[in-house]
């Protein structure tokens, strides 16, 4: 492993890479290139990790990637590509659903579609479920757990401080993707029929929030 790839940084960058060849996406620029410090990020709105939205015109979007330093630490000491597990899965997941918002948000732009928080949410929810599978299945010789999807939507904690519309969307959210997980590992994880996997979530990817909400609900 390479100095570029070692650290947050590179399981950044891994992570938007294994999003962008899941759902078959154009190479964006890196996710690292839009980090804003720390010094600069307590200026700016909210206290956690997140990814901001500006619109300087009205058809452009700036974004940029704040990260906690804490969370940093905590994956620079246990790098969750050596052995992810409950003691940093937490963690990943944080950083999963941040470069998640990041990869949707920069794909919706470029397709020329609007995009509500809760659609957001449930995307990273579920990306944040097959990039763990995928990562616990190369370090377990292609086992699927039983146990992540009740860990991801069933026993997480919310972040202090979050509004009430904040905290009711992420429960949604979770809700929802819970169920179309449960889907995916029934009708293509166990059966270990990938290639099917990842046409179902391509198709998933590129569906806009009634219609992801519509897909759901059939299942």
């Amino acid at each position: 492993m390479t100095a570029d790839e070692a650290g947050p940084h590179g399981l950044m960058l891994e992570v938007q890479r294994r999003l962008e060849n899941v759902y078959a996406l154009p190479p964006q620029q890196p996710v690292t290139t839009f980090l804003v410090g720390s010094e600069q990020a307590a200026e700016l709105p909210g206290a956690r990790s997140r990814v901001l939205v500006t619109q300087p015109a009205a058809d452009e979007i700036e974004l940029g990637v704040v990260f906690e330093p804490e969370l940093l630490r905590r994956l620079a000491a246990d790098d969750p590509r050596t052995g992810l597990h409950g003691g940093n899965l937490g963690a990943f997941c944080t950083l999963t659903e941040e470069v998640s918002h990041f990869v949707y948000l920069a794909f919706c732009a470029g397709a020329g579609r609007s995009v509500t928080q809760l659609e957001l949410e449930l995307q990273a929810e579920v990306d944040k479920f097959l990039t763990a599978a995928f990562l616990l299945s190369l370090q377990r010789e292609g086992a699927v757990s039983r146990h992540l999807r009740e860990a991801l939507f069933r026993r997480y904690t919310l972040a202090a401080g979050l509004s009430t519309d904040e905290a009711e969307r992420y429960h949604v959210a979770s809700a929802l993707a819970f169920r179309y997980c449960g889907f995916l590992e029934r009708a293509f994880l166990r059966p270990a029929r990938l290639h099917d996997l990842l046409r179902e979530a391509r198709r998933f990817y590129r569906l806009g929030q009634r219609e992801k909400l519509e897909k759901i609900a059939s299942t």
